[in-house]
């Protein structure tokens, strides 16, 4: 992720970068071995020349950053900075302000959310470049207004016929897990066995040594339906992976999810999965706390205000009152 390196040079080590303008720069470095010099560079990279701060080599530090402290957002954040690298790469902070920013966007073309994590991940670099004191101000980052949020669940019928399309082995734990977890896809993808607990009937959906987010990854019960496609995968193992594919990790579960669309006629994505166990759950009477809990929202509030009203007991007392 670093964009320099740490080459020998002489009878020791220099650090290694190229420019804004792709000049080949070198600084010797004065430790006298591989490790230090690694660690000296590090630190020379993060705190060195503060003028020299564009926000390609503050994006680079804060995501080298977040990805030491195991927060679970890097790989998403990698994909966006692919698409944002040419139009940000090389400008100052300074410079930044809401025109570029609607420069960008206009630039970009695509859609409000998108656009939004994009501006996002780029304020909260900048603001993280702050307190390094990396920079001496963050400048506010203009972004487009929130779109209105669209969420569609499946029905029972409807999941049905999308689990039959399913045909990969992986794909359709994958689906199980989804419903029986409401985990977000990377939990799922990221589960490890070491963490599903079969004696105690748990998993543990949080990696050992992640810090918990705003996006936390509860500890939740093996749902009884569950429970049989978990041990028949723990039995047929080949890495240490849950949802795994010829002994390797899943990156990504979407080409399942548009097949498997194609095949049944009921389009879903992995978010979609989230939020039908979630409804089906409301729908069957579990409370918002308890539900808050299972979805690893901090505040049971977030979950009554997208999943309340599917719960049979919304408003009754209100709409029974008044009865003559």
């Amino acid at each position: 992720m670093s964009e320099y390196s740490v080459q020998r040079f002489r009878d020791g080590f220099a650090l290694v970068w190229r420019d804004a303008a792709g000049t080949r720069r070198r600084h010797t470095l004065a430790a006298a071995d591989r490790v230090g010099a690694e660690a000296e560079a590090r630190q020379r990279w993060r705190l060195g020349d503060r003028t020299s701060w564009p926000v390609g080599r503050l994006i680079a530090a804060y995501r080298e950053d977040r990805e030491r402290e195991g927060i679970a957002t890097v790989t998403r954040q990698a994909d966006a900075w692919k698409a944002m690298r040419t139009f940000w790469e090389d400008v100052s902070p300074r410079l930044i302000d809401e025109e570029m920013c609607r420069a960008y966007a206009d630039r970009r073309g695509v859609s409000a959310a998108t656009m939004r994590y994009e501006l996002g991940m780029l304020a909260v670099a900048l603001r993280w470049a702050k307190g390094k004191k990396l920079i001496q101000e963050a400048p506010t980052i203009w972004r487009p207004a929130p779109p209105a949020r669209k969420e569609r669940h499946l029905t029972r019928e409807q999941f049905r016929r999308f689990l039959a399309a399913v045909r990969a082995p992986h794909a359709q734990l994958y689906m199980v897990l989804a419903i029986a977890t409401c985990a977000r896809p990377m939990a799922i993808l990221q589960l490890t066995w070491d963490r599903v607990d079969f004696d105690r009937g748990i998993i543990d959906l949080n990696p050992r040594g992640r810090i918990q987010t705003a996006k936390r990854r509860p500890i939740v019960p093996i749902a009884d339906y569950a429970l049989a496609p978990l041990k028949a995968a723990y039995e047929a193992r080949q890495s240490e992976f849950v949802i795994e594919r010829g002994g390797k990790a899943v990156a990504s579960i979407k080409k399942a999810f548009a097949a498997a669309s194609e095949r049944s006629a009921v389009q879903a994505t992995p978010y979609t999965l989230r939020h039908t166990g979630c409804v089906w759950r409301a729908e069957d009477g579990i409370s918002m706390p308890e539900l808050a809990q299972l979805m690893g929202h901090d505040d049971s509030r977030t979950t009554e205000k997208h999943y309340a009203r599917f719960s049979p007991a919304y408003l009754r007392t209100a709409a029974n009152a008044g009865n003559w």
